[in-house]
């Protein structure tokens, strides 16, 4: 039996070395489960036919052994990583070099943003927060992994949509070059120009809502989330899904919650979402991200269907058009899992980041008034359904910047792989093919980079530039050839909410509700999620 014990040590240790230590394996778990299983099915034979021992006795010896493997294999890699790895001199909590499982367990409760940004502080601005891992919090990180000229690939969390790709979720650069340009098209200045009475529609009737509940709390998550679904439903597919009116939440609203909040605390190690959408996508909390891709292409089908049979632009529009251009270079499969990949990517980035960036302003001008008025003051004889009017108002756009860098649609970053020259940081060298992270709401807090960082000031947006030190820090959006396409439509929403609502009604907190609940219960799950906040408006010349 010692001999046996030996090769198995002997195959962990290689197995280790030999495979599992190159590459990537994220996408092979049902691989390496089926390939394991067949090589304790092979043991189980080899003992009973060379020992002419008993079903029993020979499944137990290759359990044993299979045991044994195993124990060699994880050994081997913690050794590695804890003293041969390229990042071992990096500051950090031991236990992160180890596994990432770590980190999950940790940010079990959807609080990453936290847990990274208390690790900042105890261990400073590089910090090593997984195997091949690193965490980085310094005014120019955002600007060093994606700005222009960067060698940064797209880590492996963004092959959790795979076989479905899009611009946002490819890992290659050149496709993402190429797909970004439809994006852009379709939210070009002349698109926007169609978009914005629609949007401005919509705000109307979210304030002709208000106007219905006469004073009484209202859940502003329950209707930024019917707003910015609704402009979803007609910007992106030409639809009227009439949420605001119907006062109705879509399903495809839940489903979108709770496959973010299924995603959120394993952002750190997706491969584990991969094993549940392998081998128990029957499970409840994991269909509903089936059950949110479901929504996007039964809403995408009945879109190409009317084909150009529409009476006002959409964003699919363009995206159909790619699909059929593509028809010479990819099959029918690969185009609908680009235009599939898309939409979904449309639906979740284009619905949700708004919806919190609202939330988050609107308990803004509640807890600070003074700026409420500010906003209704510079609106005065303003036309609130002209776009480019209310983008010249500083004290709007300063209100929304400040709720952008104080929560930031993706609180915890975009991870990255660094490139093969490595990256420097200030004077910490990032070897090649790691893991890197900018956590977005750590740095936008950053005391090096603002003066009064955590402090809601937005006049440090145009009269008092001085509280603003490093500009650079502030990257809500990404910034390079990764800055989000829809940048310009998440501020034409805000606008156009903020203003048509300020200009008819002062907010403030319901009567017995706690204002730190939005940030005790803020999640971090893909995208930001605040806690509940409950509003009451009064009509302005009450």
């Amino acid at each position: 039996m010692g001999y046996e014990y030996l090769a198995s040590i002997i195959a962990g240790i290689a197995a280790h070395w030999g495979v599992f230590i190159r590459g990537e394996w994220h996408l092979k778990t049902r691989t390496i489960v089926f390939s394991h299983g067949l090589l304790v099915t092979c043991l189980v034979y080899i003992f009973r036919s060379s020992l002419a021992c008993s079903f029993g006795e020979a499944a137990y010896r290759a359990l044993s052994s299979f045991a044994v493997y195993l124990i060699s294999l994880l050994g081997s890699m913690v050794v590695y990583r804890l003293f041969f790895h390229q990042l071992r001199h990096l500051p950090g909590p031991r236990l992160a070099a180890v596994t990432k499982l770590w980190h999950v367990f940790h940010v079990s409760d959807s609080r990453n943003f936290a847990f990274l940004d208390r690790l900042h502080a105890e261990y400073g601005p590089v910090v090593r927060t997984g195997p091949n891992e690193v965490c980085v919090a310094t005014a120019d990180a955002i600007q060093k992994i994606d700005g222009w000229g960067n060698d940064t690939t797209k880590d492996v969390w963004y092959d959790l949509m795979q076989p479905r790709t899009s611009a946002v979720f490819t890992r290659n650069k050149h496709e993402h070059r190429e797909w970004r340009k439809t994006w852009s098209q379709s939210l070009s200045s002349k698109a926007m120009e169609s978009f914005q009475p629609r949007v401005a529609g919509l705000a109307e009737a979210l304030v002709e809502y208000i106007s219905e509940k006469h004073s009484d709390p209202v859940d502003l998550d329950e209707i930024m989330s019917w707003f910015s679904f609704d402009v979803i439903g007609d910007v992106l597919f030409g639809e009227d899904f009439d949420l605001i009116r119907s006062r109705t939440m879509h399903p495809a609203i839940l489903h979108r919650d709770r496959a973010l909040a299924f995603l959120g605390p394993l952002g750190d190690a997706i491969w584990i979402a991969c094993m549940a959408f392998d081998f128990v996508p029957f499970v409840d909390i994991v269909q509903n991200w089936f059950r949110l891709v479901d929504f996007c292409d039964t809403r995408l089908k009945l879109r190409m269907k009317r084909g150009d049979r529409m009476s006002r632009p959409d964003m699919a529009s363009w995206f159909i058009k790619e699909y059929h251009s593509l028809e010479e270079q990819s099959t029918p499969h690969e185009r609908f899992n680009l235009l599939s990949g898309t939409v979904v990517a449309a639906v979740v980035a284009g619905s949700d980041t708004t919806r919190a960036s609202l939330i988050a302003s609107f308990w803004f001008l509640a807890k600070y008034p003074e700026h409420a008025a500010a906003v209704r003051s510079e609106i005065q004889g303003v036309d609130v359904r002209d776009a480019n009017a209310l983008a010249t108002r500083p004290h709007l756009n300063g209100v929304i910047n400040e709720t952008l860098r104080l929560v930031p649609p993706a609180m915890s970053g975009n991870a990255r792989l660094t490139g093969a020259q490595g990256l420097q940081v200030g004077a910490v060298y990032i070897p090649p093919h790691t893991k890197i992270t900018a956590p977005k709401y750590t740095i936008q807090r950053l005391s090096s980079a603002f003066r009064s960082p955590d402090e809601f000031i937005p006049e440090r947006w145009y009269s008092r530039p001085e509280l603003i030190m490093d500009k650079q820090a502030f990257a809500p959006f990404s910034v390079g050839n990764r800055m989000c396409v829809g940048k310009s439509m998440a501020y034409t929403e805000l606008r156009f909410v903020i203003a048509m609502v300020l200009r008819d009604y002062n907010v403030d907190f319901a009567p017995g509700y706690d204002p730190e609940t939005m940030w005790r219960d803020m999640k971090d799950q893909v995208t930001a999620q605040p806690g509940k906040v409950m509003c009451v408006f009064e009509p302005v010349d009450s």
